[in-house]
Formats: C-alpha cells, structure tokens, sequence
C-alpha cells in the first residue's frame, strides 16, 4: 500500500535533487523539450538544465531525440512495481472489472497518497463514456466520489491537513468548496458507506463509490462506478449501483483476510 510519507521539516532537502525533479515534472508537462525551452520555463540556467538531462540520460530516465527530452519508460517499471506493491491491487482489479462488465460504464480503483488520490485501475464496459482519468493520474480528493470516500475513513486531523495543503478548488458549480459542507457529506459517507459526485469534478458525470478496508482496519483506497446523468439517474444512482458496489467491496475485504 502507497502510504503517505509526509516529511515535515525533518532532514534537509538536497537543492539538485528538487532541480531534478522540477525538471522531470515539466518534461512531462511540456510532453518533452530542449534545453532552451526549459530553461526558460524553470528560470534555470541552460547549462544547469543541460547537466541535469545528462546525468537522467545516463541512468535512462530521459531519453534525447533530436534536440529534444522525453520522459523514458524506465517510469513504466517503476510505476508497475508501485501499482503491485498495493497488498490487495490484484484482488481489487478483478472486482473493478467485473464492475465494469457487468454493469456497462466505467469503473476505476483509486488509493491515497501525498493527500491526492491516484487511479491504480480502470475498466470501461461496453457503454461507458471516455474520460481524461488514467492509472497514475492524481486528483483532489475532495470533488470525485471516490476521494470523498477515501476521506470519509481518515481520521479528522488528517483531513484537515490534506485540506490545508491542497485546498477545496472548485472544478463545476456543483463542486464542495467549504470544509463544514465536506465534514457534513463525509459524515454522511460514513453511515451509509457510499459516497456520490453528482457532477461535481465534470458537468454530464456521476460517480458512486466505497471505501476498502483491510481485515486490520488500515486504509486501502476506494472503487467506484461512474457514468452520464443520463443513465446516472433516479434509483439506478441512489440505490442500484450503490448496492452492486458495497458487493464488490465485500467481496475485496473477504479475499483480502487471506493474503
């Protein structure tokens, strides 16, 4: 399970490394550079950007063609072996496909990390719509069902960081942007064990979801199955899909006492 590693203010930060970083997270943004274009980006110097790619070339993260960096696969390896590091990531993906066989429309699998929440898995079904989420794609958790899920089983103060660090930004007009409205719906979450964004991270979309426990009571993400308003509606959104999910989550914590 990716567990969050907040660092607080314990040991000191190494100045390349951030640099590094920065680096790899524009090449990733800009969807591969050159020099020039980096630098003028980062407000670094060409030859500081130009030592940096360098050394990521050596060690195959980056790959030079032409005069331009990309990201290497090499990022491939080490997500896969992240995604097979979650206990129950192989158990979890069965049921996420069946959700989506079974009942049409897509169906994803996310855990929380850093306070985001980030897709291990998705499945569409014959009738599912396309969206912009994929595996490794990270979210704000509080306007997805899924996330509001995962943060219905954090403890208070934990919330109340995550908040403090990323924020409430508002994605549609049905978006939660005040904490006491969020506190209220994960109290909710709580007791009937499901949580809904009825549009709140894209217009036309809903999502039903559930929190996954581990036999220990330690966090282990959420699933969830989203659709249009147009077949997200009545009790197919309240009641249906709500009931097919909590069946797929028991089945996940059932198989999981046995790993």
């Amino acid at each position: 399970m990716p567990a969050d590693n907040p660092a607080g203010d314990v040991g000191r930060r190494v100045k390349a490394v951030q640099t590094t970083c920065r680096i790899l997270d524009e090449l990733r943004n800009l969807d591969g550079a050159g020099v020039s274009e980096l630098a003028d980006q980062l407000d670094l110097a060409k030859a500081t950007v130009h030592s940096h790619l360098a050394t990521l070339c050596d060690n195959e993260f980056v790959v030079k063609r032409g005069d331009r960096y990309e990201i290497s696969l090499r990022f491939v390896d080490f997500g896969e072996y992240a995604k097979n590091d979650v206990d129950i990531y192989d158990l979890t993906c069965t049921e996420v496909d069946r959700l989506a066989e079974e009942t049409g429309e897509i169906a994803q699998f996310m855990v929380e990390e850093h306070g985001k929440g980030v897709y291990l898995h998705k499945a569409q079904g014959e009738k599912a719509i396309q969206t912009a989420s994929y595996t490794g794609n990270r979210k704000n958790l509080h306007c997805t069902a899924l996330g509001k899920a995962i943060l219905s089983q954090l403890p208070e103060d934990r919330v109340e960081e995550i908040l403090e660090t990323h924020g409430l930004p508002q994605q549609t007009a049905q978006t939660i942007t005040d904490s006491d409205e969020l506190f209220d719906e994960l109290e909710q979450i709580r007791d009937q064990n499901v949580a809904f964004d009825d549009e709140e991270v894209l217009h036309g979309l809903r999502c039903v979801a559930a929190p996954i426990e581990h036999p220990t009571g330690k966090l282990q993400g959420a699933i969830s199955v989203s659709g249009p308003t147009s077949r997200f509606k009545g009790e197919r959104f309240t009641e249906e899909i709500p009931e097919i999910i909590r069946g797929a989550v028991n089945v996940i914590e059932i198989n999981a006492t046995h790993l």
